[in-house]
């Protein structure tokens, strides 16, 4: 089997493995979206506040 038949092969093999998904529904979809945005924004938050508090740290130890 030269490349182009490797290739064609590949092709059903991905064709065959996609039919095997289950796919969410748009309610699951826009679910884990919600879930993913607010989960971002608790992770900034939390990043935000140690580097303030990390940042008036050092000011406060580099200031004296």
């Amino acid at each position: 089997m030269g490349f182009l038949g490797r290739y064609w092969q590949f092709l059903r093999d991905v064709r065959s493995e996609l039919r095997k998904v289950v796919w969410p529904d748009a309610n699951e979809t826009t679910t884990y979206t919600i879930v993913v945005l607010i989960s971002v924004a608790v992770v900034a938050v939390v990043f935000f506040v140690a580097d303030t508090a990390f940042g008036s740290g050092i000011r406060f130890i580099i200031a004296g």
